[in-house]
Order: C-alpha cells, then sequence, then structure tokens
C-alpha cells in the first residue's frame, strides 16, 4: 500500500469512528451548541450554526497542525537512534490505552479521570466568559473556536492520532476529517433533535470505543511496519555491498599464487 492510499485509508477510519463518537460526545457539546445558536428563526440559528461549525472547523485544524508538528519533532529526534516513526508508535499506544480505559469505564471499573491540562482549562473558561459579551454571531464563532481546548478524552484521541501523522498537513486533515464526523449529530442537536443521543448513546460508546481501539492498532501497525521496512532496506544494502567486496576480492590476483622470477 502507497503512502497516499495509507492515508486516504486513516483519514477515512477517522472519519467513521468520529462519526460514530460523535454520539457519545453530543452530552458535554451540546450544551455549548446551545449556548452559540440559541433561540430564533430558522434562517438565523442555521448562520449560528455555520459560524459556530466553521469555529470549530479552524480549532480543530489549528490543534491538527500543532499535533502534527510536535510528532514531526518527534520523528526528527527519533530518528538519530534509527526510529523514524516513534511518534506514529507512541501515540497508537496512547490511543489504545484511551481505548482500554473506555473499556474499562463501561464495564463497571471505576478509572480515575486524568485532569485536564490547567492552561487549556483557563483559557476555555477565560474564552467562554468573554463570548457572553460579543454579538450572536461572535459568540457562536468564538465558542466554536473555544471547543479545541476541550477536555475531552475523545478529543484528546484524536489529537494523539494527528501528532502520530507526525506532519502538520497530515495532522490537520486528520483533525479536519474528525469535524466532518461531528458535524450531523450536532447539527441535529442545534435543531432540537436531542433524543438522538438519548436513544443511541450507549451503542454508540461501545461501537467509539472499538473504533479508536482499531484506529490504535492500525496507526501503530503502520508506524512499526514503516520502521521495520527500514531495517529490512539497510540490511539488504548492507547484503549486497558486502557481497560486491567478496566478488571483488575473489577477482584480485593472489600475491602468494604469482610465479617468481627467480
Amino acid at each position: 500500500m502507497t503512502e497516499t492510499a495509507s492515508d486516504l485509508t486513516l483519514y477515512g477510519t477517522v472519519l467513521v469512528a468520529s462519526l460514530v463518537g460523535s454520539l457519545h460526545c453530543a452530552g458535554m457539546c451540546g450544551v455549548f451548541v446551545a449556548m452559540a445558536v440559541g433561540a430564533g428563526d430558522r434562517v438565523s440559528r442555521a448562520r449560528l450554526q455555520a459560524l459556530y461549525h466553521g469555529g470549530r472547523l479552524v480549532g480543530y485544524t489549528t490543534l491538527g497542525v500543532i499535533a502534527g508538528s510536535i510528532g514531526r519533532a518527534v520523528d526528527i529526534g527519533a530518528s538519530e537512534i534509527g526510529l523514524h516513526h516513534a511518534a506514529a508508535i507512541a501515540a497508537a499506544v496512547s490511543v489504545l490505552l484511551v481505548a482500554a480505559v473506555h473499556a474499562a469505564a463501561q464495564l463497571g471499573v471505576r478509572v480515575p479521570r486524568a485532569p485536564a491540562p490547567p492552561l487549556a482549562r483557563r483559557l476555555f473558561a477565560g474564552g467562554a466568559r468573554a463570548a457572553q459579551r460579543l454579538s450572536p454571531s461572535g459568540r457562536a464563532l468564538t465558542i466554536g473556536l473555544l471547543t479545541a481546548l476541550l477536555p475531552c478524552g475523545w478529543l484528546y484521541a484524536f489529537a494523539l492520532i494527528a501528532a502520530g501523522a507526525a506532519s502538520p498537513i497530515s495532522g490537520g486533515l486528520v483533525m479536519a476529517a474528525f469535524w466532518v464526523g461531528t458535524v450531523p449529530v450536532l447539527a441535529l442537536i442545534g435543531a432540537g433533535a436531542g433524543t438522538l443521543r438519548r436513544r443511541m448513546g450507549v451503542r454508540a460508546r461501545v461501537a467509539a470505543t472499538l473504533l479508536v481501539g482499531v484506529l490504535g492498532a492500525g496507526v501503530l501497525l503502520r508506524g512499526v511496519n514503516a520502521d521495520l521496512s527500514g531495517v529490512r532496506e539497510a540490511m539488504q544494502v548492507s547484503g549486497e555491498t558486502s557481497a560486491a567486496d567478496v566478488a571483488r576480492t575473489a577477482e584480485a590476483p593472489c600475491p602468494l599464487c604469482e610465479t617468481s622470477d627467480h
């Protein structure tokens, strides 16, 4: 599979996982949809929804670009010790841990929640307060932008996948695919269809956990196979060089076998 085909597979899997998991996350994000859209006629609500989701796209894509840049820096540093896809491997292991934690929680195991980064909490709280003083359009756009700072494990899982892509462009595309998958459910909630999440929430959590696990395993295999391919290529080159040296040695005249003139 070529690198481009592999990337397209990754984006497609992220899109499907996001679409299914958005039912699970609608509980947290639904509150912010209500804050952004508010009340009004159908035209004004549609405009505010567009601004809200546009802000989310910018926020998520920016997060993906940052995560992909960090992953790229990790790969460059790790390449000094022969690991060229360290970011993908580290991200995949982290995503698998996230899936395991979610699975344990659904089985009734009490799992302590990791605290959200303090800086993200402060920025989100301050931004949300400031948004309340803006016009309806400004508020919808600002709240959409701020959703990239939400303390959401689902969001962080996809940010880790973006970091594993080890490219600012690929990281941004991963989060853009994540955004596409979340739009339908959140748009329905903004239009007043909140019962959808209540009816399908449990099934969505199970399906989302499975899909995150599949994503993590896929990214892990991708990184490991890429590094193993590099090792195999290096061994092949080394073997070809050794064979060439042996051939040249065989062709060289033996000084002890030369006839003497004496």
